[in-house]
């Protein structure tokens, strides 16, 4: 893969060249090792060692004076050790943004700035090589998420549906199928999650206690009677997945599927009927 990246001008190509001298890293406010100081007469300052590398054509030098001419489509290729060595050299500049969505530490553009001030940079890189491994990445991604669908049950479909926020039990399958690739050809890596993890099991198991009155909402918390499982279904799944809540947990499960109780907990039902007694599912009889 291409390892060029061209700095690209908002403005786009109207002419306009913008001079820059290397830049200090603003982590450590030093020039890069590539740039040399110079003496009186202008000449740069080298060692033994810089001179060695240089004729062996390892390293490249640049002068801290120098001034780089750059417009929009100037290109660098970082294979080439010249090349790289000019990129070091005025790569920290302010004026080039590392993106065209670059935001700063206030989360304000980088080029466009806010409603009251524009931004400091009218540059950005543009990665070629970069973009076209994304692209080919994606599609990777996507050709096995829609594997997964195409191989899985109706059944499954529907649950991995439900979990994505779509109640499709009344749905045809062609209809299910068709919203889970959708899906998936949008948000390759989140239905790979899906598929690939163990989350929306509990997800799920959540849902059907919710719809099963198990689990209660209100004011935006999930309770379990008085106990607050968590404010979110990603932190109820945190909540419940933790081993020392394991109790809360069996518990609600033989409350939202009563259907799936041992025989020793529906004799100890029976036996309580029996006797009086009445039964608590949180504390089958052993």
């Amino acid at each position: 893969m291409s390892n060029v990246i061209v700095i690209r001008s908002v403005y786009g190509k109207v002419n306009q060249t913008y001079y820059i001298q290397p830049c200090p890293n603003p982590k450590t406010g030093r020039l890069p090792e590539c740039v040399k100081p110079i003496n009186a007469n202008g000449d740069m300052i080298l060692s033994e060692l810089d001179l060695s590398e240089m004729s062996l054509g390892k390293k490249h030098f640049i002068k801290a004076d120098h001034v780089f001419e750059i417009v929009d489509g100037t290109s660098f290729d970082l294979d080439d050790y010249i090349e790289a060595a000019n990129w070091e050299a005025i790569k920290y500049c302010n004026w080039i943004a590392k993106d065209r969505f670059e935001r700063d530490n206030n989360g304000e553009l980088v080029i466009d700035g806010n409603a009251k001030r524009y931004g400091v940079a009218d540059l950005y890189i543009y990665r070629p090589g970069e973009i076209a491994k994304i692209k080919i990445t994606k599609k990777q991604l996507v050709h096995r998420a829609c594997t997964y669908i195409y191989e899985d049950s109706e059944a499954e479909r529907i649950k991995k549906a439900r979990v994505l926020g779509r109640d499709l039990r009344k749905a045809i399958p062609a209809d299910i199928e068709d919203y889970l690739i959708d899906y998936a050809e949008k948000h390759p890596k989140k239905m790979l999650d899906l598929y690939e993890g163990e989350d929306w099991k509990m997800h799920l198991f959540i849902l059907d206690a919710v719809e099963r009155g198990v689990i209660g909402r209100s004011d935006g918390l999930y309770k379990y009677d008085d106990k607050i499982l968590g404010a979110s279904m990603e932190s109820t799944i945190i909540f419940l997945k933790d081993i020392r809540f394991k109790k809360i947990l069996d518990s609600l499960k033989r409350e939202t599927y009563p259907e799936l109780m041992t025989k020793a907990e529906i004799d100890s039902i029976n036996e309580n009927a029996l006797t009086g007694t009445p039964h608590d599912p949180k504390k089958p009889k052993k």
